[in-house]
């Protein structure tokens, strides 16, 4: 993809049945079947996924009478987690909701959290994955036609939007904040798993937790801690934890970054590779 100055960005041309069907490799007879929900025509589920998603990221505007991709007229987000999140790693998606829910309102959108684990057609104008893994987050694109954005989970791939914590800077912090002695990275147990090598390639200790039962050790001991997980953090202050960093630096823009990001790719707005791939 290659990035544009929006000021002297021409009008976009409108997509047509065409394009999409170049783009998908189908004929345009078999865009519009699709399009109409043509069942006679024994479309297979392969082609039919084909031309969804040409759909989609061309942003092709169909006829709205058309019965094939039931697309909602609410600018609506949903918000989804691992099916094997743990109560802390819930906690902590609270707290990201909460920190999307102002600005949500700011820019017309609706935020949703979906409770729901398999991989099925949402309807929703666009999705926020976090912390889940690489192998639910492909199942879950593949099913949906709509944007779908990566937080706190490694994907790796420029079709997607991905904003994750830059650990480097986290580290760089707590060397500054504790003048080189030493510390634990202490985070909850990332459910993606490239995820959780990024965090080890960062950092020389490193300690995870699931439960509350495992977070005990760290609240009686003494050895010096960073983490970047507001529900972390405000269990280890309750308990009246000592030498313990709070790198809180990312929370912000990160919301902020996640709508953008967002708006961009419902807008379809091209922006380079690197725009991709984030971190706060």
């Amino acid at each position: 993809m290659e990035s544009y100055d929006n000021k002297q960005a021409k009008p976009k041309k409108k997509v047509t049945n065409r394009d999409v069907a170049k783009f998908a490799g189908v004929s345009v007879a078999t865009v519009s079947y699709v399009v109409n929900g043509r069942e006679d025509q024994h479309i297979s589920e392969e082609t039919k996924m084909k031309v969804l998603h040409a759909i989609n990221f061309l942003g092709y505007i169909p006829n709205p009478h058309a019965v094939g991709l039931n697309t909602p007229q609410l600018r609506t987000i949903v918000l989804r987690s691992g099916s094997a999140a743990s109560p802390l790693a819930e906690s902590e998606l609270i707290y990201f909701m909460h920190s999307l829910e102002d600005a949500c309102r700011e820019q017309d959108f609706r935020l949703l959290y979906s409770i729901d684990k398999d991989a099925e057609r949402l309807t929703a104008n666009a999705c926020i994955c976090f912390d889940m893994p690489d192998e639910e987050f492909r199942a879950l694109s593949r099913a949906n036609f709509i944007p779908v954005i990566a937080v706190d989970c490694l994907v790796n791939d420029p079709i997607f939007y991905q904003i994750t914590v830059d650990y480097g800077k986290v580290r760089a912090a707590a060397e500054k904040h504790f003048g080189g002695s030493g510390f634990t990275y202490c985070c909850i147990e990332p459910q993606n798993v490239p995820l959780r090598e990024e965090i080890l390639r960062h950092f020389a200790r490193v300690e995870t937790v699931t439960s509350f039962k495992e977070l005990r050790p760290l609240l009686s001991g003494r050895e010096n801690i960073a983490v970047t997980q507001p529900a972390l953090a405000c269990l280890l202050q309750a308990y009246g934890r000592e030498n313990v960093f709070f790198f809180s630096e990312h929370l912000a823009p990160r919301a902020q970054i996640t709508l953008e990001r967002i708006r961009a790719a419902i807008d379809r707005t091209p922006l380079s590779d690197p725009e991709h791939f984030i971190k706060v």
